[in-house]
């Protein structure tokens, strides 16, 4: 009897989810090939190098919500024809995408299929729930050169003018001229991954998993963190980049190119993680004076 009930359990369930089951089985046969060209290119990047974690801690957040609550999944007519709309939009883009070798495309079509078939399937209620899953996928798309180009420009120009202000300030023989900063007989330059843009993406990916994590009653505290997140990665580049520079100019070319190197980037990683725990404390140490 009881191999009975749970086969017609087991039986009720798959029957319940076999639209989720059959469109993620399309979903990856559609993908596949499409992540196959990200591996071998654009994720090998230093901007998008965090999607596939991104991906993983979505796929793990939505998996999580769909296991361990109840979804109504009765979405209206409407709802499902919505959806539907959505998830074809998102699957011409993915072929459009990936016939016209098109990332930017290919990559933002995934936004538009999971949520077109979260819509269609269950409703308006199942998309507000998965909302954090779906947002994430805003951080899978993939920019081209031109736009990252035009963002990063600024952000190495103003760290390049901070640091070299700052250490010429104190007696050093630094100077800048746009991207390249001078320090004594080294030029080094401030490549797109020291611009703060690598890591606003990954701070600001970090920031939002570690507020969905906690989960603060008070949108005040959250909004005060999210705020925070972008002035802590302009802060952080910056030391990073002043450390680097100090690095060769004491210690040599070589010194700065190394290990160093790599060792100043998870400093800065650190430093920044340890100002968004410093913020989101004090934030909730307001809030909490505040409604006294």
């Amino acid at each position: 009897m009881r191999a009975l009930a749970f086969r017609n359990e087991f039986t009720a369930a798959v029957i319940r989810c076999w639209p989720a089951i059959t469109l993620s089985l399309a979903a990856l046969v559609l993908y596949m090939p499409i992540y196959a060209d990200f591996y071998q290119g654009a994720w090998r990047r230093d901007e998008n190098s965090h999607a596939i974690i991104v991906m993983a801690i979505a796929i793990g957040a939505a998996g999580v919500r769909l296991s361990t609550e109840r979804f109504d999944q009765r979405p209206t007519h409407v709802q499902t024809f919505a959806g539907c709309l959505l998830l074809f939009a998102g699957v011409a883009m993915a072929i459009a995408g990936r016939l016209g070798e098109a990332d930017l495309l290919s990559s933002a079509s995934q936004a538009l299929v999971a949520g077109g078939a979260s819509l269609a399937i269950l409703g308006v209620q199942g998309v507000k729930r998965l909302w954090f899953p779906l947002a994430m996928t805003f951080y899978l798309i993939v920019w081209p050169g031109w736009a990252l180009d035009a963002l990063t420009g600024p952000l190495k120009n103003f760290v390049s003018r901070i640091v070299s202000d700052g250490l010429y300030a104190v007696g050093l023989p630094v100077a800048h001229s746009g991207a390249v900063i001078s320090a004594g007989p080294y030029q080094l330059l401030v490549a797109d991954a020291c611009s703060g843009l690598n890591s606003l993406i990954a701070l600001t990916a970090v920031g939002a998993v570690y507020l969905y994590a906690v989960r603060h009653g008070d949108w005040r505290v959250n909004a005060g963190v999210l705020a925070a997140l972008i002035p802590i990665a302009i802060i952080a580049n910056v030391m990073r980049v002043a450390a680097l520079v100090l690095i060769t100019y004491f210690l040599g070319y070589d010194a700065g190119q190394g290990f160093m190197h790599d060792g100043a980037g998870l400093m800065m990683f650190a430093i920044a993680l340890g100002l968004v725990f410093a913020v989101d404390a004090s934030a909730i140490a307001l809030a909490q004076r505040r409604a006294k």
